[in-house]
């Protein structure tokens, strides 16, 4: 049987490029959250930020041994 997981993402820069950081939480089929990632990732743009949060979260899921993964995201650019 496949393990899932949900994956919430999100990067934010403040001044676009400057202070970033990324969240990722991830959820499993019950809708229990079982892992929560936050991190400062340095000066960068928001773009730079969103793709980061999305590498960071399937990194994870690929060490964590999930094999269905779903990535949600509030990004215009990486939906």
């Amino acid at each position: 049987m496949s393990r899932l997981i949900n994956i919430f993402i999100d990067g934010a820069s403040r001044g676009n490029p400057g202070p970033s950081g990324i969240g990722i939480v991830f959820f499993d089929d019950s809708k229990k959250a079982v892992k929560k990632l936050f991190k400062f990732i340095g000066n960068a743009t928001n773009n730079v930020a969103e793709y980061t949060a999305l590498i960071y979260g399937v990194q994870e899921a690929l060490i964590d041994k999930y094999e269905n993964i779903t990535i949600n995201s509030d990004s215009e650019l990486l939906t």
